[in-house]
């Protein structure tokens, strides 16, 4: 006998309803090209929530003090990171 089968039809919608409403609140993970990810992270910096550091060549997400030479990295980060915090 399928264990699911035993389940009640209430039960199973309501794992089905946490399952959705968990899928929606993950990051998106679209993925992100150079042109992109040079938009967002100007749009970090106007912000604030990005500053250069010119001497190292390198973009510090100033929340976390995380240091990046990678748009692309910088914007996965930032990403994940305001994931956790809505968490």
């Amino acid at each position: 006998m399928d264990p699911t089968e035993t389940v009640p039809d209430y039960e199973r919608f309501e794992r089905e309803q946490i399952a959705q409403d968990r899928d929606r609140r993950r990051p998106d993970t679209v993925e992100i090209d150079e042109p992109r990810g040079r938009e967002v992270v100007t749009s970090l910096l106007d912000e604030g929530v990005v500053e250069p550091i010119p001497e190292h060549e390198v973009l510090q997400h100033v929340p976390s003090g995380q240091c990046f030479d990678s748009d692309v990295a910088l914007v996965y980060f930032h990403k994940g990171w305001e994931a956790r915090g809505e968490e």
